[in-house]
């Protein structure tokens, strides 16, 4: 028999839960587990221990020889009546129970608020190795960031909510079942009724819960939008043009226009929530008035003793309230469900640019250079292809310089170049081996790379270089070397604490380096690598005419016995390199030679 998709989805909720659970912490899953166990099953005793005091007091007060004893004479009489004596102990064995519920509480909290900080540290860990993984086209790719927003707005708290909704389901489970089973002492279709009320209110929040994880993925890029628009108010990095163009006012309007139209879901869907809410509110209070005055009367027919009604009106009392909880954790894990399927989902991409079953050792050092072999490549989920039958070759020393307008395919050649994609059509050959016979991350140790849109690290500047080839520590004096490389010197003996200085100020109040500065650590960070392949994408784009003579000639040194590729337009790189290609729409169209040597 096929289950219900809702009862799979739970079911694939707790599977899930359960392995995020016992994977981040097994101590912590145990004890947690015992602790909301025996938080399921003490009430129950204690509605024992009311049930045999009130009992025991009823018997004494309808005692002939009881009325108009004060309370003197009761409890002188404590040491010579058995009767007086299990009042105080039941009322007493209740009162230690309810203090043993406070503590086991108290102790459960810490154990959960550790468990929960587990558990998202095991996810989080979980969500960073992916994002290292996953190919550059999933960062490109506008409907993997709108799930990535998804699972990145709830990986804080829906791991954690998935945790407290599971233990909830369990004691809310151990619970119930307990006191359905003292119901059904008293009336077995008491216990039968008090359950099956619970169902509309579970049917009703199931479907209420897929339709959120709709409502919330439709709403996705309006709240990705709207956080671009409030990154554009809020972050330095767009400060000084807002202040100078004036346009502040353009996007706190497209930030108001765009949280409008958010607030105003927000509210419709409010509205449906709570006249539901409503609803399975005056159900639950027409079945407990219902069961109570059912009690009421077996009371008054001597059916039942007051003790028991106290016990069973408390047990029915009790018994909604875990309903109404064993509903709400069902409810919690079923949406948990969607957000880990959307998690599972991420986890599970799989790499278009893999190595293969028995990868093929890569060159060291390369002895017959690299070849482009008729390369066409098309980003996924384009049609316009950005090269087409691309050909060229790289020599080992030799310099090789592409040249080209803005979208002519220059930056996906170097992206190719690093494997960080792989051709639609043709092959990239090292040495005669096609660049898909190793393993990427081999090969990318080979490849030194400065991109046109380096990154500006919030580290120190010996962390910002060191980076570059994380094999050692920030501290190795070929850290020093590379900077030294570069013409930092004078610039870091500027900074207070040399290369331990932290540079940015947004994490911390470090020194802010100029542009050519950060580009020059970021030089420093291609160089550092003992590579085979030296690629420069506008090596010089941000200094000046004299640094980018100096940086021409430190290219001509570290170039020295590599494969370098040049991507610029401008003279002096050109005249640096020892050929020059010319792409256009993507295609070669001028091949040519030049003279050596830097101006």
């Amino acid at each position: 028999m096929t289950h219900p998709p809702r009862l799979r989805a739970m079911a694939a909720a707790c599977g899930r839960a359960l392995r995020l659970a016992w994977r981040s912490s097994p101590r912590l899953a145990l004890l947690q587990t015992g602790l909301v166990t025996l938080l399921a099953l003490l009430p129950l005793f204690a509605l024992y221990a009311l049930k045999r005091a009130v009992d025991a007091a009823a018997a004494i007060v309808q005692a002939p020889d009881q009325r108009g004893l004060g309370l003197q004479d009761f409890w002188a009489r404590l040491a010579d009546d058995p009767a007086s004596r299990a009042v105080v102990i039941w009322f007493v064995a209740g009162a230690a129970v309810m203090a043993a519920l406070a503590g086991l509480r108290t102790l459960l909290a810490w154990v959960a608020e550790q468990h929960a900080m587990a558990v998202s540290d095991h996810v989080h860990g979980l969500l960073h190795r992916k994002l290292s993984e996953v190919d550059l086209a999933f960062f490109e790719n506008t409907g993997e960031q709108n799930r990535l927003h998804l699972v990145q707005e709830q990986a804080m708290t829906r791991p954690v909510g998935v945790l407290s909704g599971l233990y909830q389901l369990i004691q809310s489970a151990v619970g119930l079942l307990g006191v359905l089973a003292l119901l059904a002492a008293l009336q077995p279709l008491l216990a039968l009724a008090l359950a099956l009320a619970g169902l509309p209110g579970l049917a009703l929040r199931l479907h209420r819960s897929r339709r959120l994880y709709d409502w919330r993925r439709r709403l996705t890029p309006l709240e990705r939008e709207a956080g671009y628009f409030h990154r554009l108010l809020t972050t330095g990095e767009y400060a000084k043009e807002a202040r100078l163009h004036g346009h502040g006012d353009f996007c706190r309007r497209r930030f108001d226009a765009v949280r409008q139209r958010l607030r105003a879901a927000r509210l419709v869907w409010r509205k449906q929530v709570l006249g539901e809410e409503l609803a399975m509110q005056l159900l639950t209070l027409v079945v407990a008035a219902s069961l109570l005055l059912w009690m009421s009367g077996r009371l008054l027919a001597g059916g039942i003793t007051l003790g028991a009604l106290v016990m069973y009106a408390q047990a029915v009392q009790r018994a909604q309230g875990l309903v109404g909880a064993l509903v709400t954790a069902l409810v919690d894990m079923h949406q948990s469900a969607l957000f880990l399927t959307a998690f599972d989902e991420l986890l599970g991409l799989p790499a278009r640019v893999q190595a293969p079953p028995t990868p093929r050792p890569v060159p060291s050092p390369v002895r017959a250079g690299l070849v482009f072999e008729n390369v066409s490549f098309a980003y996924p989920g384009t049609g316009r292809p950005a090269l087409h039958g691309v050909s060229f070759t790289v020599h080992p020393g030799e310099r090789l310089a592409l040249a080209g307008a803005n979208g002519a395919g220059k930056s996906t050649v170097v992206k190719l170049l690093a494997r960080l994609y792989d051709p639609t059509d043709g092959r990239i050959l090292v040495d005669g081996i096609d660049l898909r016979d190793f393993d990427p991350v081999a090969w990318r140790r080979q490849v030194g790379v400065l991109f046109q849109d380096f990154g500006r690290y919030q580290l120190t500047a010996a962390e910002n270089i060191w980076i570059g080839d994380p094999s050692g520590f920030p501290e190795d004096p070929r850290v020093a070397a590379a900077a030294s490389r570069v013409g930092l010197d004078d610039t870091v003996r500027q900074w207070p604490q040399a290369l331990a200085t932290p540079l940015g100020r947004w994490l911390h109040e470090g020194v802010e380096p100029s542009m050519g500065q950060w580009q020059r650590l970021a030089i420093a960070r291609a160089v550092l690598r003992d590579s085979s392949l030296l690629i420069m994408d506008e090596p010089t784009s941000a200094l000046d005419t004299r640094t980018q003579n100096d940086i021409c000639r430190l290219l001509q040194d570290a170039a020295a016995g590599r494969m370098t590729v040049i991507v610029s337009h401008r003279p002096e790189l050109l005249a640096f390199a020892d050929r020059v290609i010319v792409l256009e729409n993507g295609t070669v169209t001028e091949r040519g030679w030049t003279a050596e040597g830097c101006s």
